[in-house]
């Protein structure tokens, strides 16, 4: 047992790139088969091979937007880095490559598109298997007495969140999910995101300026009274209305788990 044991751990270590521990114990010791037809160390290079290209086809699936933007060599070399950098420690490939938008602004400093795509393209997957969640509907909120409503404070379903970016990265993921020409790079769009999970679709649309810094402040826990206080600096009078018509689409798309009174 202790012998199976040593080799599994030399060759999990021989897997995750350190070639030096199978040279030393299993190689030496003789438990991988060597022979004319195949060899030792080419039957444990099918292995370590395999394990690499297990790994790039699960990154391509949550960036596959990226990869049709870099080119499936680039996108290729770029996972194989990235794998070496950051060895898995998921038993769950799914959440493997939350790093990456990350390591790009490392190894791609001055293709900042690529980088926020893939900050989409996480945020989007995220969205997709975020926890399951009852939804508030606008007839919960109209069975809460007016007289209340400056209290209220607002849970948001753990999918949602809110991106700031500076590229055209969406609109070109989106042409390249269309299989579509995608539009000359652009990093003066400076626009607001919203991503989250609707029944079991991920969605995702852009906001103005000012709903995305109230649904922030929302997100905070600020109570609608406060949010009703902060709307009126830049709207004014109809403060009130407009902070009403944003809870009332926040609602109506399902990003409201909870509400507190």
């Amino acid at each position: 047992m202790r012998q199976l044991a040593q080799l599994q751990q030399d060759f999990q270590r021989y897997l995750m790139g350190d070639s030096q521990a199978v040279d030393s114990h299993v190689l030496d010791n003789n438990w991988i088969v060597d022979d004319t037809k195949v060899g030792a160390t080419k039957r444990l290079g099918i292995y370590h091979n395999a394990y690499r290209m297990r790994i790039i086809e699960a990154l391509a699936s949550p960036y596959s937007g990226l990869k049709k933007l870099l080119g499936p060599v680039q996108f290729h070399a770029i996972a194989l880095e990235y794998l070496n950098r950051y060895p898995s420690t998921y038993p769950n490939l799914r959440w493997y490559g939350s790093k990456m938008a990350d390591y790009l602004q490392t190894v791609l400093p001055h293709n900042l598109v690529a980088t926020e795509m893939a900050t989409f393209e996480w945020a989007l997957a995220a969205a997709f298997d975020a926890p399951d969640v009852t939804v508030v509907t606008l007839q919960d909120l109209a069975e809460i007495p007016p007289a209340q409503w400056g209290e209220l404070t607002f849970v948001f379903q753990p999918g949602l969140q809110l991106l700031a970016l500076q590229t055209n990265a969406v609109p070109t993921w989106k042409a390249l999910n269309d299989d579509e020409a995608p539009p000359q790079p652009d990093h003066q769009q400076h626009l607001h995101w919203l991503i989250w999970r609707q029944q079991m679709d991920a969605n995702f649309r852009s906001l103005d300026n000012t709903e995305a810094t109230l649904l922030a402040q929302a997100c905070n826990g600020l109570s609608f009274g406060a949010l009703c206080e902060k709307l009126f600096e830049t709207v004014g009078e109809d403060a009130t209305l407009q902070a009403a018509q944003y809870l009332a689409g926040w609602l109506e798309t399902e990003m409201i788990a909870d509400i507190h009174r």
